[in-house]
């Protein structure tokens, strides 16, 4: 019975370590204790994702719809005075290089509320992907309904929004299983 127990206990894990991240479950955080955006959210799953409204784009040229047809696409929205967004920039430089060449395009979208502070913090924190100002309304954050910091979400080749509300923990994931699909 030990030996049953604990092989069903291993394949356990091991199923839960390969599925692939669920449209958060956090109910910890802060504006999701109702579930209400949490359900917007996932209602957004394996649709076409919302359009960017950005501008002031810092390490690219502005991104088009057709510049990121056939790619994946991670969004990691952020702050300039997000303390864990800014911890999470080495880790997410590593992912953009990583990937890069395996058709993954990463865009940070940064919040208007201390934005007048992006182009100095990309410098200073050695931000190295796509950069770019959501506009003064936060209609990007808004259309995605990303109301934490920092929020990742993911879209597949197809330009549908995969995941959404996303730890960067779970990005790489993310990406593994996106890159794996068939296009």
């Amino acid at each position: 019975m030990k030996k049953t127990s604990c092989l069903l206990l291993i394949t356990a894990v091991f199923l839960t370590a390969s599925t692939p991240p669920t449209l958060g479950s956090d109910a910890s955080q802060p504006g999701l204790e109702d579930g209400k955006n949490r359900v917007a959210i996932d209602a957004m799953q394996g649709k076409p994702a919302p359009a960017l409204a950005v501008k002031n784009w810092l390490n690219s040229k502005p991104l088009t719809r057709e510049d990121l047809k056939g790619k994946i696409v991670v969004l990691d929205f952020w702050a300039t005075w997000c303390g864990p967004c800014l911890a999470a920039v080495p880790h997410t430089n590593e992912l953009q290089k990583k990937y890069a060449d395996q058709g993954v395009v990463f865009i940070a979208v940064c919040a208007p509320k201390g934005g007048e502070k992006m182009e100095e913090t990309v410098k200073k924190r050695g931000i190295t992907y796509a950069t770019a100002l959501d506009t003064g309304v936060g209609a990007t954050f808004a259309a995605f309904k990303a109301n934490s910091y920092p929020d990742y979400y993911i879209i597949d080749r197809k330009g549908n929004l995969r995941w959404g509300d996303l730890k960067n923990g779970d990005v790489e994931v993310a990406i593994k299983l996106l890159i794996a699909e068939k296009e």
